[in-house]
């Protein structure tokens, strides 16, 4: 292959992830703005879809396969009806999903399989749409809230992809993700604290949204940018155990949609744990 074919090939690769990182965001926005229902069936979707790709990830395999599913999407399912109907302990709307996890190792463990895999497949689901769809349940600043967290996510990621690119230089975790490195991530912590931080201070300038300012804000912006990072290496870790490259291939440029959630996913459930814990 020439140079300029690889570059062609490079660059045709980014354009179609750009494509689809751009469509995956509208939907999101999209389904944030009207919240409710709407939010509920996209992010359901969306959930139900990371544990079958768990399932393909760890391993599991025919008939079976549709039998595990099943028990994980009640108990995902479940989740999702708690969290719109509880009024307090929010917290608590996990509880099908871990329940769904506790069903499976007691009627498909197996010994060539860790137990903790298939116990927290639902869980880890679950915290795709549970928190954000509580979240997004608040009346004065749910919607800023959810934003403010998508941009946490997407920013970093933005940030880590051209600082790492533009800098280079030492490797954070070659055995686990090869291509990041330490100034990658370093510029997508940056990038990820500072561009939240302002959009949230400009929504409270114009519209007078009531929430956290000052150190609190940038102290809870930065260490969400930090959780979402962990959530990508945990994602990296996960499948290369498994020996995979890709949870699958529904969106191109990107592979599953659990590769493209696993941050989100981490840092959702980490702000939504602090929210209920402190009640900000």
């Amino acid at each position: 292959m020439t140079r300029d074919t690889h570059g062609r090939g490079r660059r045709s690769e980014l354009m179609m992830r750009v494509a689809s990182s751009l469509a995956l965001a509208s939907v999101a926005l999209v389904s944030a703005w009207f919240g409710g229902i709407v939010f509920a069936l996209v992010w359901g979707v969306a959930a139900l879809s990371v544990w079958r790709e768990w399932l393909f990830v760890i391993g599991v395999q025919g008939d079976v396969r549709s039998a595990r599913f099943l028990v994980g999407a009640l108990g995902v399912t479940g989740s999702i009806v708690a969290v719109m109907t509880l009024k307090d302990s929010m917290i608590l709307a996990f509880l099908p999903a871990v329940l769904s996890g506790l069903v499976l190792v007691a009627l498909f463990r197996r010994k060539d399989m860790g137990w903790a895999w298939q116990l927290f497949g639902p869980l880890y689901s679950s915290t795709v749409i549970v928190g954000p769809l509580a979240l997004r349940g608040r009346a004065t600043d749910g919607l800023m809230i959810l934003v403010w967290l998508f941009l946490v996510v997407w920013i970093s990621d933005i940030g880590a992809f051209f600082a790492g690119r533009t800098v280079g230089g030492p490797k954070l975790w070659p055995s686990v993700s090869p291509k990041k490195t330490w100034s990658g991530s370093l510029g997508g912590l940056i990038a990820g604290t500072v561009v939240p931080v302002g959009f949230v201070l400009a929504v409270k300038a114009i519209f007078g949204v009531v929430w956290l300012s000052g150190a609190g804000l940038i102290g809870l912006t930065l260490s969400t940018a930090i959780i979402a990072e962990f959530g990508d290496l945990f994602e990296s870790a996960m499948k290369r155990h498994f020996g995979v490259k890709d949870s699958g291939t529904l969106i191109p440029g990107h592979g599953g949609i659990m590769d493209r959630l696993d941050s989100y996913a981490a840092a959702a459930f980490y702000v939504f744990f602090v929210s209920e814990i402190f009640g900000i």
